[in-house]
């Protein structure tokens, strides 16, 4: 199987988030869901998160949902969201089930999925130049002002590799 890819379909998919919530794509409102697949143990999903956070913290309200999505078990996943603290679901795909389906080649993998189920960006590691692509994307989509959420020169690398 090969890594989804821009304009492909998204798998449908169910998880149960650290919260306890289950989230199913596209069974709420959201006009638009951020899948973002990482490990509790990548140092490059550490960096990303925060940026994460950042684009959940300017689009979440518009429409945007944001999910991170563990390949690790329940109590490391939980533990890793709460030293970033997360505001945006963390889901747990420990046995890999919905990792399989979109079969991300790295951690993190971020998909932008719309609501008829298409993915429509993807950032693959961490990727300063992708992720200001998306959060501009997902803004002209959701109707809302872009927001900077990776700034240039915030001291971190413009790309990091998973």
């Amino acid at each position: 199987m090969a890594t989804l890819t821009i304009d492909q379909s998204a798998p449908h998919f169910s998880l149960s988030g650290t919260d306890g919530k289950t989230y199913t794509l596209n069974q709420d409102s959201a006009k638009l869901t951020l899948a973002v697949f990482f490990k509790t143990t990548c140092p490059t999903c550490a960096l990303a998160f925060p940026y994460v956070e950042n684009i959940h913290r300017a689009y979440g309200e518009a429409g945007l949902a944001v999910w991170a999505i563990s390949q690790n078990p329940g109590d490391q996943t939980a533990n890793f969201a709460s030293i970033y603290h997360s505001t945006f679901p963390v889901l747990i795909d420990a046995d890999w089930r919905v990792s399989r389906e979109y079969d991300p080649e790295f951690v993190p993998t971020m998909f932008l999925i719309d609501a008829n189920n298409r993915i429509i960006d993807r950032i693959v590691a961490f990727d300063k130049a992708g992720l200001g692509r998306m959060a501009s994307a997902a803004a002209a989509i959701l109707g809302v002002p872009a927001v900077v959420v990776a700034p240039a020169n915030d001291g971190n690398p413009p790309f990091k590799p998973g």
